[in-house]
């Protein structure tokens, strides 16, 4: 129960810190890039944590086409893991965020 939570808080510290850190030197608002951060670490977490996927593929056709073996193709599979729960809730509070921000404009 420890871990996970120090890895809820880890993740959110990093997803703060870039949100933050982008805020700073753009000197733009917070809720301008903190849902853009959110999805794009969301969208890196699912793309490195799937089984299956284009990356994997691309690198069994890498080694089939510089040994000659025939690699076993993966079926697709996506198990979710803490880290990524926590980014896509992060995600989702700053989509809301935003448009209530924006509220205006719509």
């Amino acid at each position: 129960m420890k871990r996970k939570l120090l890895t809820i808080v880890i993740t959110l510290l990093v997803l703060l810190g870039l949100s933050f850190g982008i805020t700073y030197f753009t000197h733009t608002k917070f809720i301008d890039y903190s849902f853009l951060i959110g999805l794009s670490v969301t969208i890196i977490i699912w793309f490195f944590t799937s089984k299956g996927s284009l990356g994997s593929r691309h690198l069994d056709m890498t080694i089939q086409g510089s040994t000659g073996i025939r690699m076993e193709s993966q079926k697709f599979e996506f198990s979710p893991n803490i880290v990524f729960i926590t980014s896509l809730a992060y995600t989702i509070i700053t989509l809301a965020a935003m448009l209530y921000d924006y509220r205006s404009y719509f």
